[in-house]
């Protein structure tokens, strides 16, 4: 169990933007956060584990801007720990690998806060490695040299060129990118040969992780054409002629692509997971998420022993149902006698969790061909519970209804948009090739969220006809539609683009 009154704050590196680079440490204190100050360079995948009712205060700098200074970010961390509430502080990288951790935890040593620190994957190794760059190599590199490449605004890059210039080994520079110029030009003043390797690496490990090699005496040239910007790592030495590239080198069908996904985080985990199965670069933003509606426990046993058929129409409706049978101690062989109905596969799989096969799926995964296939599969005496979000289509309801079929359409959860992800939205949209809708009310949140629906247009997939067809009410154009409805069908329009 984990016990956040141990230490108020934990200062958490979250490595260099790879999600799956987190410890174990640093995922436990991010799913248990009450308030996460987080820094510009962190992966919104990572945000998505934090809990929904969790605060996120941004706390980083875009285009020379501070959100917050250094001082309001201590002051920030200091009260809501001293108000009892456990914060967590991301920060890329590892928390005292230039940044600016040991501050933070001066601060909370002078008033009495207890504190941990989290350490985390640096990027001066692994936005190499992922670049296919080792940072040492036998017979080539035998040392390495890890330099800041900024200072404070108005002060002067006062890094001693004339010893670097003369030591061996890989030498890396981090957050240098815009000192690129006085970098190069102080180490070719001092004597380094011009033709030793060189590279950048732009959003290292990330879903749109950049490389770029040269050689000392080109590698500033090759950064402006390429429009290279921050966060950016530059290393100089022979292991730069090193290419043993292992990540975004694939072949695969959706390889080299950044593809957003917008859903629940259960669903975008699940869709995260097949996306990578096809070379895709991917990046969970949960723009919606689930709220439980607790059922009564005399109602869900009176509705259940009723009816002849339960309708599932989402994974989410099938996970809560579970919950709440285990929760009230109701016996799972009370469904023995109960027809089960889904509407797509994603929900005959969650209902496999439970060892409960569907007895009835329909050929298409949408309400209309659900009416079409079952209707005649039912007569007068048949009642099917539907369980389901609170706020749906009344495409089941009405067609059930002119049939003449009893039914009874239980809420089991609501969608609510979570709004604090808005800022990273805006922040990060322009970073991806294609942004997955995957159901009306993720559609809904997306279209309020963005500040520029011009953004969205020709980049959104939708998971099928009733999802586009909110986005264009809400008025978004060139809108991307699969064929089937499910994660699947969203590959393969994308593939055929």
């Amino acid at each position: 169990m984990f016990n956040k009154e141990v230490k108020r704050v934990s200062l958490v590196g979250v490595g260099p933007g790879d999600e799956n680079l987190l410890t174990l440490k640093a995922l436990e204190c991010i799913q248990n956060a009450d308030v996460l100050v987080y820094d510009n360079l962190i992966n919104p995948t990572v945000l998505n584990k934090a809990r929904l009712d969790a605060k996120l205060i941004y706390a980083g700098k875009i285009s020379g801007n501070h959100y917050l200074t250094q001082d309001e970010i201590n002051e920030t961390i200091a009260e809501y720990a001293a108000n009892g509430e456990y914060v967590v502080r991301l920060k890329g990288g590892d928390p005292y690998i230039f940044g600016r951790g040991g501050e933070e935890a001066e601060y909370l040593i002078e008033r009495g806060i207890d504190f941990e620190i989290v350490h985390g994957v640096s990027s001066f190794y692994a936005g190499l490695g992922y670049a296919g760059i080792p940072i040492t190599f036998r017979g080539e590199a035998t040392s390495f040299h890890v330099f800041t490449g900024h200072k404070k605004k108005g002060e002067p890059l006062d890094l001693d060129f004339k010893n670097i210039a003369k030591t061996d080994g890989s030498l890396v520079f981090l957050m240098g990118i815009s000192n690129l110029s006085l970098i190069v030009n102080g180490l070719l003043s001092n004597g380094m040969d011009p033709h030793i390797g060189a590279a950048v690496v732009e959003n290292g490990t990330r879903y749109n992780q950049r490389l770029f090699r040269g050689e000392l005496c080109s590698i500033e040239e090759i950064a402006k054409k390429e429009n290279i910007v921050s966060p950016a790592l530059i290393v100089v030495g022979d292991v730069c002629k090193k290419d043993l590239s292992f990540f975004n080198k694939s072949k695969l069908p959706l390889s080299g692509k950044n593809i957003l996904l917008t859903a629940t985080r259960s669903l975008a985990e699940k869709m995260a997971k097949r996306f990578k199965d096809t070379g895709a670069n991917i990046c969970e933003m949960s723009l919606i998420a689930i709220k439980e509606i607790e059922i009564e426990k005399e109602k869900l046993l009176s509705e259940i022993n009723d009816s002849t058929h339960i309708l599932f129409t989402s994974s989410n409706g099938v996970d809560i149902f579970f919950e709440q049978i285990k929760r009230y101690g109701i016996d799972i062989r009370s469904l023995y006698n109960k027809k089960i109905c889904v509407i797509g596969s994603g929900s005959g799989e969650a209902l496999n969790k439970y060892g409960v096969n569907a007895d009835f799926i329909p050929s298409k995964f949408d309400s209309k061909s659900f009416l079409n296939e079952i209707l005649p599969k039912l007569d007068k005496d048949s009642k099917v519970l539907m369980l389901r979000a609170k706020i749906g289509s009344d495409v089941l309801p009405k067609g059930l209804k002119s049939a003449g079929i009893s039914f009874s359409d239980i809420p089991v959860y609501d969608t609510i948009i979570d709004r604090r992800k808005k800022f990273e939205l805006n922040k990060d949209i322009e970073n991806f090739d294609y942004v997955v809708a995957a159901s009306a009310s993720g559609a809904k949140a997306l279209v309020e969220m963005i500040e520029d629906k011009k953004m969205l247009s020709g980049k959104v997939v939708s998971i099928g006809p009733v999802t586009t067809k909110a986005l264009v009410e809400l008025g978004i154009e060139n809108i991307i539609t699969a064929k089937r409805y499910d994660v699947e069908g969203i590959i393969d329009a994308i593939k055929k683009l």
